[in-house]
């Protein structure tokens, strides 16, 4: 519906609503009357009904009771009220009446057609009913004496009363029908103004809106108007401006943007390009302006393969009428391919169409590349720091298995397992120099290869030579140790290991497939390095663990065992005697005259006496014999599973081999050198250390009491007792005798 018959609609409806409240305020001003004469007759009723039945105060019987008196009464109020008065008693009998001709008193009122006299009797409840004789309209209203004891009735005629409420109410009926009148005429007038005026600026506004829908954006409306459509007005030509700022901004932005912007219409063909897309596709855009899409744009996928029919974005778009977006390769007329994202967007508007943005995503993909590139290296990195970790966390579980081995060969088994794991795929051995500094000996090995001499002299090694790392192998020029024992294509390394200022030996690795492998130690430097650090630091520990320990163990004049080391090592050695049910045999001997070698050719030549006993000793011992010096010029030897007897031969076999030495000291010969044993062993002479050395201890001293130079074995005895001498030395038989 136009606005001007909304108009027209809304003041006819405003006219019939001024003349529907009209009627309405009419027809309630009636009813209205009705109901207050009815109110009013009945309240002149009642007033009357309570004067009929008051008794004063001085005991005058009430008018009810006094009909002459009630006559009067009733005749009273006709004339003062004009209106007819009936009073019936409880059995409807007319007791008084007012100018009512058609009743006399005594008479049964019967014009009630419904009883309603009657009823109101009952219940008292004043009723209305018309007489049908008189054709006029009376009002029953009951009489109460005392309260709530109806005793009768008084009928009022109701008509006068009615017509007098409406004679009052006339005028003001009238007056409010005069003024619903004028309003609707006001309603109309006005309605009739505001119509010209509205029509005046809507076909202004309506002829300025024409025009800018049809895209004269330079429409303005001339106006000289004060009021709302002059407000209009302005505000139209105000929107025009900003609409026409606005587009041209627009076609700045769209002119200026980086993302190619082309407008298609529903058949296919492009309706503009902004230059942006013009150079994505490689032409002008004069020459794209109206052609069929796909024969200026070549699209394919992600990849650079076709597209399904129908499967591409814009086909899609054109088909659904849904946006669609995705990526494609855009192939430019130069053959280049040019990575873009197509945004389709269908237009609003009923002819249909849709807008194409390319948006360039070379420099993402190109960026895109470096990032894969950068996280290749981060993940190889990080496979390395993984791998590094991992190899630390060996070393430094080798270098703890190392330093918890308490000799040589408890390490080097470490090593030959060890080094399998870290140096997979290469061959090699250790080798460690002697004390001496002249040998270089094989301590382990692992792998298939053996390619170095388990044996070699120190400059037979490059790395030792020059206390570096030494590589040789296929096309370098660097020579070959000599204590390579293979001259084929295999490529070696030795490695010095060096620790605390002193190198201990090598590391020595073979690589069979060295031809076809050129980077096979470059890959496996960095662990290697580390291996043969924590390997050489742990041969350097267990080194100076094992000569502090025999500094410990061991006499540093004659390099025997103390008397510590004898005494622990002689109970473990007895426990086990015992246990496995054998025989244990101590040697306790000492040097004859050693003070007197000591005073004749100094204390030099006392240490070489001690020297040359105690090498006697460790040539004549068994490799299960602990020989000790015990103390000064005394020694002791340890015999697990010899008997008494074998003992004490090989204690007379000992003292003449000493007796046979010839020492010299700065070209002096220091004469014959004899020493004294006492002989004990176990069970004979006790079950307990200290039991048998006390007994061995004595034979010492009684040997010495004989004329030294002999072996004496203690003879047990009762508990207690000391035990008994038996000289078994051919010295010692012709002393006894010569003394006897």
């Amino acid at each position: 519906m136009r606005a001007r018959g909304q108009i027209i609609l809304s003041m006819v409806s405003a006219a019939a609503l001024i003349g529907l409240v009209g009627g309405v305020a009419i027809f309630t001003q009636i009813a209205a009357t009705k109901y207050l004469g009815l109110t009013e007759a009945t309240n002149v009723a009642h007033e009357l009904a309570d004067t009929i039945v008051f008794k004063p105060s001085d005991g005058t019987p009430s008018l009810f009771e006094r009909p002459d008196a009630l006559k009067q009464f009733m005749e009273h109020q006709h004339r003062r009220l004009h209106r007819d008065f009936l009073v019936l008693d409880r059995d409807k009998t007319v007791v008084a009446h007012a100018a009512d001709e058609e009743h006399q008193v005594g008479d049964k009122f019967d014009h009630d057609p419904g009883n309603e006299i009657g009823q109101t009797l009952e219940d008292g409840v004043p009723r209305k009913f018309v007489d049908p004789e008189e054709i006029n309209a009376i009002l029953a209203v009951p009489i109460e004496y005392p309260e709530d004891t109806i005793i009768g009735a008084v009928l009022l005629e109701y008509d006068p009363v009615l017509h007098a409420a409406e004679q009052r109410t006339n005028s003001m009926l009238w007056l409010v029908g005069l003024s619903a009148a004028a309003a609707v005429l006001v309603a109309v007038g006005f309605a009739l103004m505001l119509l010209s005026r509205f029509g005046s600026g809507l076909k202004d506004m309506m002829g300025g809106m024409e025009a800018l829908a049809k895209g004269n954006i330079m429409t303005r409306i001339s106006h000289a108007r004060k009021d709302e459509f002059g407000q209009l007005a302005d505000g139209f030509n105000i929107m025009a401006d900003q609409l026409a700022s606005a587009r041209a901004h627009v076609e700045d932005i769209v002119e200026t943007a980086a993302e190619g912007i082309a407008v298609l219409d529903s058949d296919g063909r492009i309706a503009s390009a902004n230059p942006a897309a013009a150079t994505m596709i490689g032409r002008r855009a004069d020459k794209i302006v109206g052609q069929q899409w796909d024969s200026v744009l070549t699209v394919r996928d992600p990849r650079g393969g076709a597209f399904a029919a129908g499967a591409s974005p814009i086909e899609m778009a054109l088909t659904t009428g849904r946006q669609h977006q995705g990526e494609v390769r855009l192939t430019r007329s130069d053959g280049s391919h040019l990575p873009v994202i197509a945004s389709c967007s269908p237009l609003s508007r009923s002819d249909g169409g849709l807008v194409l943005t390319l948006n360039d995503i070379s420099e993402l993909r190109r960026a895109e590349g470096v990032v894969t590139e950068r996280a290749d290296q981060l993940a190889v990195l990080n496979r390395e720091l993984h791998e590094k970790s991992e190899t630390t966390t060996r070393l430094v579980k080798l270098g703890e298995l190392l330093q918890a081995c308490v000799t040589f060969p408890e390490a080097f088994s470490v090593v030959g397992t060890a080094m399998t794991e870290f140096l997979g795929g290469l061959s090699g051995t250790v080798h460690l120099t002697s004390a001496s500094r002249n040998l270089v000996e094989e301590m382990a090995h692992w792998g298939d290869v053996r390619s170095s001499a388990t044996q070699f002299a120190p400059e037979d090694c490059w790395a030792l030579r020059r206390g570096q790392e030494h590589v040789a192998g296929p096309g370098m020029l660097t020579p070959r140790c000599a204590h390579i024992t293979e001259n084929g294509k295999k490529g070696y390394v030795c490695m010095p290991l060096a620790a605390q200022g002193e190198t201990l030996g090598i590391l020595h690795l073979c690589e069979p497939n060295a031809a076809e492998k050129p980077q096979w130690l470059a890959e496996r430097q960095q662990i290697l390095r580390g291996v043969v650090d924590t390997l050489a630091l742990a041969l350097a520990n267990l080194r100076l663990r094992e000569t502090l320990r025999q500094q410990s163990i061991r006499d540093p004049n004659t390099g025997l065992f103390n008397r510590r080391y004898l005494e622990e090592t002689s109970s473990r050695e007895l426990r086990r005697m015992e246990r496995s049910a054998q025989p244990l045999t101590i040697l306790m001997l000492d040097v004859d005259h050693f003070k007197q070698f000591n005073d004749t050719f100094g204390h030099e030549a006392g240490d070489l006496v001690l020297k040359q006993v105690a090498a006697t000793l460790i040539e004549h011992a068994r490799e299960s014999d602990v020989v000790s010096r015990y103390g000064g010029e005394e020694f002791a030897i340890v015999m697990p599973g010899c008997s008494l007897e074998e003992g004490a031969e090989r204690a007379e076999a000992l003292r003449q081999a000493i007796r046979q030495l010839h020492l010299t000291h700065r070209g002096r010969t220091l004469g014959t050198v004899t020493v004294s044993f006492g002989v004990a062993a176990y069970p004979e002479h006790g079950s307990g250390w200290a039991e048998i050395t006390n007994a061995a201890d004595h034979a010492l001293y009684d040997a010495k009491g004989e004329g030294r130079d002999r072996v004496v074995v203690a003879k047990s005895g009762a508990p207690g007792e000391r035990p008994a001498i038996q000289l078994v030395s051919a010295a010692a038989k012709a002393s006894v005798d010569n003394k006897g």
